[in-house]
């Protein structure tokens, strides 16, 4: 999985909904070497309950459960949010369901077990979704701090700050890997893709663009590289 992917789902919250309990306690474990919280529950009822009282990323469930059963699951949840991934298990192909889920927008329906290499992959397409879902989104960075995705704009305190497109290639890409080193290298393997960057070309880019935002928002790391906090 590509680091950038890691590092979304290293601070996503996963909602699994699964009746069986030793296959739930036993995913909620795998899934938990890949995002930060796993909410588990064993019916579609206690399922949207969390769904509607914890900050979910991403939806995985079954289709049988007791109570609210997967597709109704699925359905209530459409009804508040269009664009959250969700990937249904089942142990058997549900020909009545693969044609109602076309509806549904789903990342995929898979059988059940789930190798490590397919949930990689189905993790992976999550994470994709999330990247684009965050970009049509403002970000608060800090207090009275924000960053518009949509437009481009840095805000601090009320002010707009403009960016040349270089700046914000590189601010995004500091955002991408937030609180993370991005070493010299990658940034400029990212920025300088069709062109010969002379060696001061980036410190120069960093130089300038400190001096439109707050102080210290831009760390440099040992000479390594840069960071946002």
């Amino acid at each position: 999985m590509d680091e950038k992917y890691e590092i979304i789902l290293e601070k996503c919250s996963i909602l699994l909904a699964e009746d069986e309990d030793d296959l739930r306690e036993s995913f909620k474990k795998v899934l938990l070497l890949y995002v930060k919280d796993v909410y588990d529950a064993k019916d579609g009822e206690e399922a949207f309950e969390l769904y509607s009282s914890e900050d979910i990323d991403i939806v995985i469930t079954d289709i049988k459960m007791p109570k609210v059963n997967g597709l109704e699951l699925i359905k209530k949840i459409r009804k508040e949010d269009e664009e959250i991934p969700i990937i249904v298990t089942s142990a058997y192909a549900d020909q009545d369901f693969l044609l109602e889920s076309i509806k549904l927008s789903l990342v995929e329906y898979v059988l059940k077990p789930i190798k490590e290499s397919k949930l990689n992959t189905l993790l992976t397409e999550c994470a994709k979704i999330l990247e684009k879902k965050k970009l049509h989104t403002k970000v608060e960075l800090e207090s009275e701090v924000t960053y518009d995705y949509d437009n481009k704009v840095f805000t601090c305190r009320g002010e707009s700050v403009v960016l040349t497109h270089k700046e914000v290639d590189f601010f995004e890409l500091l955002l991408a890997y937030r609180g993370k080193l991005v070493t010299k290298e990658t940034i400029e393997d990212k920025l300088y893709i069709y062109e010969e960057a002379p060696p001061s070309a980036l410190k120069n880019l960093v130089f300038k663009l400190r001096k439109k935002l707050p102080a210290d928002f831009i760390q440099t790391v040992s000479k390594l590289g840069y960071m946002i906090k």
